[in-house]
C-alpha cells in the first residue's frame, strides 16, 4: 500500500507497525491527577509528565472524561496473517501477533490527511511522555541498560490519530493492548528526529522542563557515557527530577544520588492558534451541563495542575483576542480550571476558533455533539418541547467518558 506523506508528494510504503507494548506511559485527567501504572522499570517508565507531584496508586486511578479507565495491560492481541514482500529484515513486522488489531472501524472524525508542527507539539504538551527507561541487565559492565523513550498513550478509538502523529514524524511504532494505543520512540536515530522537533516547535507548559532533562540525558547516551559508572551516575542525577523521579529500586542501589535541579521554567506565550487546538485536543473538554430546572447550559474548560496556570492565563489571553468575552479561572491547591459558559462566548469565540483550528481526534466528536446543541439552544425550543429536550440528553449520555468506554463494533 502507498500513501502520499509529505508535502513534496514523494510516496511512502506504509508498513504495520510493530506491537511494542512494553513501553506505555499513562496521561493526566482533567481533574488534574496523573494516571500512570504502578510497574517496575523492567517494564515501563515512569510517568509524571503533566507536572504531578503524587502517583495515585492503581487502585485509585482515576480519568479525565475523554478518555477510558485506567485498568491494568493484558496481552490480547489478534494474529494477524502478513505478507512480506522482498527480505524480511527491511520490515518492521517479523512476527505477525505483534501486528496491530486493525479489525475494528474506528472512526473519530479526523479528515486532516497530515498534522501540523504546532498541533503536535500542542497536543505532545498535553498527552506526551518524556522518559528515561532504567533496566538492570547482569551482563552490562554498569548492570544497567538505558533507553529514552517519547511516548503517547491514548484511548484505542484515537488510533486514526496516532497514525498522523507516526506519518508526519516518520518514526515510532504503535502498539496496542486492551483498550489503549501506544505511540513510541525509543532508537538513537529515531529520538534525534524528536529531540529536534521540539527544538524547532517549543513546549511552552512545565513539560519543556522534562523535555529539557531528557535531551541532556539523550546527550550524553548519544556520546556513549551512558556506559561509563560516571555517566550512567550522571543520568541518574538527571532521571531523579524528571517526572516522578527515581523509582525506589534505582533509590537502593544509588542511595547516595545527588539529584539535579530542574531546568528554570517560564512561560513565554501561546505561539501558534494551532498549539491551542492541539492542546485541547488532549487535555480540554466540551460539556453539556443540565440543570433540575429544565435549563441546558454550554461548559468549555480546561484543567491543569496549579504550575500551569500561566497556560491558562495565555489561552485565555489569546482567545480574548477574538473577541470580549467572560472567564473564570477556578483555583484550588493543586490545581486551576478554566471555564467559560456564557453563550454569546461559546457561540462567537469557542466555535468559530475550533472550526478554524480543528479539534481532531476522539474529542473532535464532542465538539461536533456541543456544536449541535448549541443550534437546540439557540432556537429555544427544549424550553417547551420534550422532544427537543430530549434530543439533548441523548446527546449528551454519548460525549466524553460514555464515548470513550463506548465498545468498537
Amino acid at each position: 500500500m502507498w500513501a502520499k506523506l509529505s508535502n513534496s508528494g514523494d510516496p511512502l510504503k506504509l508498513l504495520i507497525p510493530s506491537h511494542y507494548w512494553k513501553i506505555l506511559c499513562g496521561w493526566t485527567n482533567h481533574s488534574g491527577m496523573v494516571i500512570s501504572q504502578k510497574m517496575n522499570e523492567n517494564e515501563m517508565g515512569y510517568r509524571g509528565s503533566k507536572s504531578e507531584i503524587q502517583c495515585p496508586q492503581p487502585k485509585e486511578l482515576s480519568v479525565k472524561e475523554q478518555r477510558v479507565d485506567g485498568s491494568y495491560f493484558g496481552m490480547s492481541i489478534s494474529k494477524l496473517r502478513c505478507t512480506l514482500m522482498g527480505l524480511e529484515r527491511g520490515y518492521q513486522i517479523k512476527i505477525p501477533s505483534k501486528q496491530l488489531n486493525s479489525r475494528y472501524n474506528y472512526s473519530t472524525l479526523i479528515t486532516a490527511t497530515e498534522i501540523n508542527p504546532w498541533f503536535l507539539t500542542g497536543f505532545t504538551d498535553a498527552e506526551g511522555c518524556f522518559t528515561i527507561k532504567t533496566q538492570y541487565n547482569k551482563n552490562l559492565k554498569t548492570k544497567w541498560r538505558i533507553r529514552p523513550v517519547f511516548s503517547i498513550t491514548l484511548n484505542q478509538k484515537d488510533l486514526p490519530l496516532l497514525k498522523l502523529i507516526q506519518n508526519f514524524l516518520r518514526v515510532g511504532n504503535i502498539s496496542q493492548s486492551n483498550n489503549m494505543v501506544i505511540y513510541a520512540v525509543d532508537s538513537i536515530r529515531d529520538i534525534d528526529v524528536i529531540i529536534n522537533h521540539f527544538d524547532n516547535y517549543s513546549l511552552i507548559t512545565q513539560k519543556l522542563s522534562d523535555f529539557l532533562i531528557f535531551k541532556q540525558c539523550f546527550n550524553l547516551i548519544k556520546q556513549k557515557e551512558h556506559l561509563t559508572e560516571k555517566g550512567l551516575l550522571e543520568i541518574l542525577s538527571l532521571k531523579g527530577s524528571l517526572n516522578l523521579g527515581l523509582p525506589d529500586n534505582i533509590k537502593n542501589v544509588f542511595p547516595n544520588i545527588k539529584i539535579k535541579e530542574r531546568p528554570k521554567y517560564e512561560f513565554k506565550g501561546i505561539p501558534s492558534s494551532l498549539w491551542i487546538s492541539g492542546f485541547i485536543s488532549g487535555d480540554g473538554s466540551f460539556h453539556i451541563v443540565l440543570r433540575k430546572t429544565g435549563s441546558v447550559f454550554l461548559r468549555f474548560s480546561v484543567h491543569l495542575h496549579i504550575r500551569d496556570l500561566e497556560v491558562l492565563e495565555g489561552i485565555s489571553t489569546y482567545l480574548k483576542g477574538k473577541g470580549s468575552f467572560n472567564k473564570k479561572i477556578i483555583l484550588s491547591k493543586n490545581s486551576a480550571n478554566l471555564q467559560m459558559t456564557k453563550y454569546s462566548d461559546i457561540v462567537d469565540i469557542i466555535i468559530p476558533f475550533f472550526d478554524n483550528n480543528p479539534i481532531l481526534g476522539m474529542k473532535s466528536l464532542d465538539f461536533e455533539d456541543f456544536k449541535k446543541v448549541s443550534k437546540i439552544i439557540e432556537t429555544k425550543e427544549y424550553l417547551t418541547n420534550p422532544i427537543m429536550y430530549n434530543k439533548i440528553v441523548k446527546i449528551k449520555s454519548n460525549m466524553n467518558l460514555a464515548r470513550a468506554k463506548r465498545k468498537i463494533k
